[in-house]
């Protein structure tokens, strides 16, 4: 499993009641065995389906290419976007970040998403990715420390693929937005596309996501 993998970086593959016993002995705080809880601003709950949420627009048209949000589903944590991107000329790999048969992945060179919630706060992809936070969570956790919790929002690409002319992204955003609009902004350095953006209704997302909950009841 990867989580064992990346837990066992960190010494998390010991007897509990041995590693706390050690750990007071020398005074130091005990060590936490077994996985930690997932923390909520990586992904939906895993026993929820989402409320699905009528946002459908175009974020960007132009001659010979689109992306347009097409669908949206709420959790009580947060919620997913996704996003479609049409073109009338295939693609490059490496505009979209990938890497070329002679070159490295340049991530800042794809497309990037930005959220900013009616109380102004606001993230873009390329500064803030729950992959950076990750690592020193589960460090925290396995020394017995309380990981800290960041500064939402948090926005991060949850899946995607496709080929040629045709690519779909999603997104999950943490947490749930303040009533009133959210504003989706999407820029492509490598096309030259500067932050272009619409609104959704970030009323409704909430509403949704305060509806949400556990399929076990």
């Amino acid at each position: 499993m990867f989580w064992h993998g990346v837990l066992a970086l960190f010494g998390i593959n010991r007897a509990p009641h041995i590693v706390a016993f050690r750990a007071l002995k020398k005074g130091q705080r005990p060590v936490r065995e077994g996985l930690p809880p997932r923390p909520p601003w990586t992904g939906p709950p895993e026993d929820e389906v989402g409320i699905a949420v009528s946002v459908r627009t175009v974020l960007i048209s132009q001659p010979r290419m689109f992306i347009a949000v097409t669908d949206c589903a709420a959790y009580s944590n947060g919620f997913s976007l996704s996003l479609a991107m049409r073109s009338r000329d295939e693609i490059p790999m490496r505009q979209l970040g990938f890497p070329g048969p002679n070159s490295e992945p340049d991530r800042a060179a794809g497309i990037q998403i930005g959220v900013r919630f009616s109380d102004g706060r606001a993230v873009s992809e390329d500064r803030h990715h729950p992959d950076s936070a990750v690592a020193s969570y589960y460090r925290d956790w396995s020394e017995g420390k309380d990981p800290p919790t960041p500064i939402g929002p948090v926005i991060g690409q949850s899946g995607g693929g496709g080929g040629g002319r045709t690519w779909n992204y999603t997104y999950f955003i943490w947490p749930l937005p303040p009533d009133g609009p959210v504003m989706i902004t999407c820029k492509w350095p490598a096309r030259g596309l500067q932050a272009a953006g619409k609104e959704i209704n970030g009323t409704a997302i909430r509403a949704a996501g305060l509806k949400s909950h556990s399929v076990w009841g």
